[in-house]
């Protein structure tokens, strides 16, 4: 893995916690709607993270998923 690629594996890594903490106090003020959106952000954040170490990304979220499931996921058979 690339100096470049851990560096922004990083970077999305803490903006995954950041969106996570946000996900956490509109909890705790009882905002559920916004609690669903920010954990989902967080772990969409994460996966952006993951597909770095292998230098894939997607800007689409559905591209997101897919890549993360060609590269992390292991199928059974």
């Amino acid at each position: 893995m690339t100096t470049e690629q851990k560096l922004l594996a990083k970077h999305r890594l803490e903006r995954a916690e950041i969106t996570l903490n946000e996900a956490i106090t509109e909890l705790s003020s009882g905002n559920f709607r916004l609690t669903v959106n920010r954990a989902y952000y967080s772990v969409f954040y994460l996966m952006r993270a993951f597909l770095a170490t292998v230098n894939k990304d997607s800007s689409k979220h559905s591209g997101v998923i897919a890549l993360f499931n060609q590269y992390f996921i292991l199928k059974q058979r």
